[in-house]
């Protein structure tokens, strides 16, 4: 029964730890953080960085963002992550992105917070 059981254990317990490797979509290795995606606009590139803010949407919880190298996007912000209410035209905001599953993907933000 024991020559039974260690092999079951061990298999058992290597799955376990394997599982979040084998889980990852292919090509995101690391969760995808630092990768750029082909294509353009902001959207394609989830790079923390700090943009000015272009347009506030707080009904539909969407921000404009602009770069530093002029390209454009929108946002999509939950509730949980940054209160709307404290944004407008003009602000600069540090941006950390949850990086899109899928091309054309809307790019959602982790966090926000002002620029300094």
């Amino acid at each position: 029964m024991k020559q039974l059981i260690r092999p079951i254990c061990f298999g058992m317990l290597t799955a376990a730890l394997l599982q979040p490797v084998l889980a990852q979509p292919a090509g995101t290795a690391g969760g995808g953080r630092g990768q750029r995606m082909q294509g353009g606009g902001i959207n394609y590139a989830p790079q923390p960085a700090v943009y000015s803010v272009i347009l506030v949407d707080p009904r539909a919880r969407t921000v404009r963002l602009r770069a530093a190298d002029g390209r454009t996007g929108i946002v999509n912000v939950g509730e949980s992550v940054y209160d709307l209410s404290k944004l407008k035209a003009g602000d600069w905001i540090q941006v950390d992105f949850i990086a899109p599953d899928a091309t054309g993907a809307p790019l959602r933000a982790a966090s926000i917070w002002p620029a300094k």
